[in-house]
């Protein structure tokens, strides 16, 4: 939710005192226009746009730009809190190149003095509705509530309409971050904050909730939540764990689903999220690499192909920033990929992504998914693990084919040009070890953590062959000295054409992932 520049656990904060997120701190935002760095080709690199964007939230016009709005953000220019950005808005063309617009209110929404955290905006009867989280200065001193804010064009200024419901109005609290939904034409609200996800219907004009309409569809673990419809379900996205500890923060994005709208949400595993009650108990359908911290917090929309994207906030471990001495939230975007029997992946692996195919083009990769048996040009020979080893560490060498099932690799594509590559006997992945980029690093296998050290790039040599480049070193796999012996090393090294460098890829069989993105 919003930020806390307190130390403090806010989860247990929540539970303690009955009410919503604690503390604020702001970001800057820029004038003009911000994006990930692109290739110069059609990928774009995450994160899109900083220092601080916290919780956002996303909706397309009939125009096909896309508008979105964060939690508060302080200016930079000395000013007290009074002077933090009421709502900051964003706009893109494509999904991936942003513009800071401006902001969503005039003047502070009067209800109470407070912060506006995790807005909520949609398109609805021909109007810009925005429902906020409004949290009282100081934080201790009021109720937490949701508020409703109209306007006529996506870029303001909203009015506000005041207090949807506030902690008072229920018998429990975490009355903040709404989400809308309309159903069989009825207008609901989705909310919630560490103290239960519940569901609730407004009345025509969205001004006020309807008594006896409460419901609560998730347990104590979650806050954020994001409804979204596809192929007969509703799915229920939820962050869990710690959102605002900065780089050592525990946020992730789980996710239920129901073929009714006002549940049971069971998760993959079955389980009712009515059950959950610890945060990061459950199954993540996006959560941390080794680069970037605690995505979650988001919304979801679908570009001109029909494919998927979620944006959330993360913070880049490799790239920290921070803002009133509070570590900033960056603005991301990834694709939703979606199993055969209807779950979300999100961003190919679970973890957000450096490097992905831009929005409203084809990413599919050059390979098709499989097991294939992987043989060096020079050599004639088979990458394998040594001596079929199923432990992490196992070394990879090149070997004479002998139908060993540790000659045979289940190849993925994950999107942004990247596979991994999982060993069919051992199901470890291909990996190099400790992240090294130096040449001659032997490659292993390890169990998959979604770094890039074991994410691959398969490119075409343009003979009909393929080099391996690691996504996280940039060098080629390689058998060593360009040997033709069986057990030589199967290295790292620069890229330089030689037949050793070079490997097809020879198709054995199509082998379905399971519903959380292995292949057994």
């Amino acid at each position: 939710m919003a930020d806390d520049d307190s130390g403090v656990d806010r989860r247990s904060v929540l539970k303690t005192i009955g009410v919503g997120a604690l503390g604020t701190a702001g970001g800057v935002a820029s004038s003009g226009s911000a994006s990930g760095s692109t290739d110069g080709s059609t990928h774009y690199h995450n994160e899109l746009y900083g220092p601080h964007f916290p919780d956002p939230t996303i909706h397309r016009d009939d125009s096909g730009t896309w508008w979105a709005y964060g939690t508060n953000m302080n200016r930079d220019d000395g000013s007290n809190d009074s002077a933090e950005r009421l709502v900051p808005i964003l706009r893109s063309d494509n999904l991936h190149e942003w513009t800071y617009v401006g902001e969503a209110f005039g003047s502070r929404p009067g209800w109470t003095y407070g912060s506006i955290w995790a807005p909520d905006i949609h398109y609805y009867d021909g109007e810009w509705v925005m429902f906020y989280s409004l949290s009282p200065r100081p934080w201790e001193s009021g109720e937490f509530g949701i508020g409703l804010a109209k306007s006529d064009t996506p870029d303001g200024p909203f009015t506000d309409y005041g207090q949807i419901i506030g902690d008072t109005d229920h018998a429990g609290g975490g009355t903040i971050d709404g989400y809308f939904v309309e159903y069989d034409g009825t207008p609901y609200l989705f909310w919630g904050s560490f103290q239960g996800i519940y569901v609730m219907e407004l009345t025509a004009d969205l001004q006020d909730w309807r008594s006896g309409t409460l419901q609560q569809v998730a347990g104590d673990a979650y806050e954020g939540s994001t409804v979204f419809s596809r192929n007969g379900y509703w799915y229920l996205f939820v962050a869990t764990g710690t959102c605002c500890g900065g780089y050592s923060s525990t946020y992730e994005v789980e996710v239920g689903r129901s073929t009714d709208f006002f549940g049971p949400y069971t998760d993959p595993s079955g389980t009712d999220m009515l059950n959950y009650d610890s945060d990061n108990a459950g199954i993540a359908q996006l959560t941390a690499n080794d680069r970037f911290v605690a995505p979650a917090h988001g919304d979801i929309t679908t570009d001109d192909n029909g494919k998927d994207w979620f944006v959330y906030h993360a913070y880049d471990a490799n790239a920290q920033e921070y803002v009133d001495g509070v570590p900033a939230r960056k603005f991301f975007v990834d694709r939703v990929e979606w199993t055969d029997d209807d779950w979300p992946i999100i961003g190919g692996d679970k973890t957000p992504s450096l490097q992905s195919v831009e929005p409203n083009t084809t990413d599919t990769g050059i390979l098709a998914d499989g097991i294939y048996e992987i043989e060096n040009v020079n050599s004639g020979k088979l990458l394998e693990v040594a001596d079929a080893g199923t432990s992490d560490g196992d070394n990879v060498r090149q070997w004479n084919a002998n139908d060993c099932t540790c000659q045979r690799w289940w190849v993925e594509y994950i999107g942004g040009g990247e596979y991994r590559i999982f060993n069919q006997n051992s199901t470890r992945a291909l990996d190099v070890p400790d992240g090294s980029t130096a040449d001659g690093a032997s490659l292993q296998q390890w169990a998959w953590w979604t770094g890039g050290p074991q994410k691959w790039d398969i490119v075409e040599n343009g003979d009909g062959t393929y080099r391996i480049r690691n996504v996280a070193s940039g060098k080629v796999a390689d058998v060593n000295n360009a040997s033709t012996a069986d057990g030589a090393d199967v290295i790292q090294w620069s890229w330089n054409g030689g037949d050793n460098q070079k490997w097809n890829f020879n198709f054995v069989e199509t082998v379905q992932p399971t519903d959380d993105g292995r292949p057994w």
